[in-house]
């Protein structure tokens, strides 16, 4: 393969000044010789082109003979790695690696700031969309400051787009160590990032959206959340509910806080003008509602008394999820209109149906409370943070539960009634694809166990006693729950 330098003279610029090409010349694949040329961005007077090469009285002779012999290290680099391989390169092939090669590295972006001003682009284009997809766009925010902080450097283009592997790498190190984060929450983070990666591809900001490689993430299939018997446990507990003759044994509760809502409605003295319950009680009945309509804990802000239907045939109650911005209606259950009439009574239409309560309060709350209660059910909820599997150890439910815990039990309980299809419940709860709403699909060692059923000898008549004993069972007390046990196992004995 030969190289020289060639000087276009018929194409001559406004000041005298020709094209001065690299010329490759060499075997090409048939056996004949071929020939490519490869620009080097160089222009030289004919003065300065001389016995083939750059005059040293060219002006800025140094910049410009840097630029040909970088070039022509390339060339000799492309040459010896298709040899290494044992692949004969010809002139067009050459031309072509070298030309990726130089797409590459222009790829960087010469403004170092410039990869938080095309964020502040691509927040502006979302600020339309809705409130729950603007957080995660602040939370990656927020994480990618907190970590260009720890860094001690500017986030750039170049160092996430032409560095991918080496920033990974110190992100994950970061997210792991200092922040404590789960592969599944680094892994929403990523998603998000390349929405913006793809923003900016498209703006031209980068020539190519990288790949952002994803970790591995454990598949739980029992989510934390509350069956339906422990709803109407947590339902039927007044244990810590507001009361004028009780606010003593209340107060001696350090964590019990008692919490006033002004009633605005034309009926507000009926109800004593003002709505009083503790903070627990406003927590239970709150994520009581969550269960009952299937709800997100960021859509309770935004109740009001008039999101109600009062057609006492349908009871629908209506709101915009604030995560998606679609409606949905559910009808109310017991739970969920005795909840809606507590919080409702005196108030009037445009009224805030609940209190405010931050989610930070909410979350801590909801757990003290349920730990109270004695909430003690064991699960195990593992998670893999980068290749270290942690949380292994099973944890008592109140422990686990979270606000989030409310819209699974919705979707749960609601498969488990056995009466509804999934894109029935998937209208009530607004997913819009499967593969979302599987996300809320719990599968229990009881959902497992009900495949013993599957080709039972036993007769129907036998079953429905079977059902009828088991419904029966249900409506005892605790405490005669017991003493039914003991009776049912001393016969067995005898």
């Amino acid at each position: 393969m030969n190289t020289s330098l060639k000087l276009d003279k018929n194409n001559v610029n406004q000041n005298g000044e020709s094209p001065l090409y690299i010329r490759l010349r060499g075997k090409s694949l048939n056996g004949g010789y071929s020939e490519s040329s490869i620009n080097t961005g160089i222009y030289l007077s004919n003065k300065h082109f001389f016995k083939g090469g750059i005059s040293p009285r060219t002006p800025n002779y140094t910049h410009k003979q840097r630029i040909v012999s970088k070039i022509l290290d390339d060339i000799n680099r492309i040459i010896s790695e298709s040899v290494e391989e044992g692949f004969v390169p010809n002139p067009k092939f050459i031309k072509k690696q070298y030309e990726e090669i130089v797409g590459f590295k222009e790829l960087k972006t010469p403004q170092i700031q410039s990869f938080w001003k095309s964020f502040s682009e691509y927040e502006q284009t979302k600020k339309n969309t809705s409130y729950g997809y603007r957080k995660t766009i602040t939370t990656l925010k927020n994480h990618l400051k907190d970590f260009e902080t720890h860094i001690q450097r500017r986030l750039s283009f170049e160092y996430i787009v032409l560095k991918t592997i080496v920033f990974q790498s110190e992100f994950n190190d970061y997210m792991w160590r200092e922040k404590k984060i789960s592969n599944s929450y680094l892994n929403k983070l990523y998603d998000n990032l390349s929405g913006f990666l793809f923003f900016s591809h498209q703006m031209g900001y980068i020539n190519r959206k990288p790949k952002l490689r994803t970790e591995p993430v454990v598949d739980n299939d029992e989510k934390v959340y509350l069956r339906t018997d422990e709803i109407i446990k947590l339902f039927n507990s007044k244990k810590w509910d507001y009361d004028e003759n009780r606010l003593d044994e209340l107060q001696k509760n350090p964590h019990i806080s008692i919490i006033e809502q002004k009633l605005e409605g034309n009926r507000k003295d009926e109800f004593g003008g003002v709505l009083k319950v503790t903070n627990w009680e406003l927590v239970k009945y709150i994520f009581l509602f969550q269960n009952s309509i299937g709800c997100r804990i960021g859509d309770i802000p935004h109740f009001k008394v008039n999101d109600m239907n009062f057609d006492k045939e349908t009871q629908l109650i209506s709101w915009i999820q604030q995560k998606t911005d679609k409606r949905v209606s559910v009808p109310l259950n017991d739970i969920g209109g005795f909840i809606f009439k507590k919080f409702s009574s005196g108030k009037s239409l445009t009224q805030p149906l609940f209190p405010k309560i931050s989610q930070q309060k909410f979350n801590k709350q909801l757990k003290n409370l349920l730990k109270d209660l004695k909430f003690n059910r064991m699960i195990s909820r593992p998670r893999r943070v980068g290749s270290e599997l942690v949380d292994v150890e099973e944890k008592p439910l109140w422990e686990l539960i979270s606000s989030h815990s409310g819209r699974r039990g919705f979707v749960k309980n609601s498969i488990d009634m056995g009466e509804m299809d999934y894109q029935t419940i998937m209208k009530l709860s607004g997913h819009k694809t499967f593969s979302e709403f599987s996300k809320y699909i719990s599968v229990t060692t009881i959902d497992t166990m009900k495949v013993r059923g599957l080709y039972q000898t036993t007769t129907e008549e036998e079953v429905d006693m079977y059902d009828e004993l088991i419904k029966e069972f249900k409506k005892l007390s605790d405490e005669n729950k017991k003493l039914m046990w003991g009776m049912v196992r001393g016969l067995n004995r005898g």
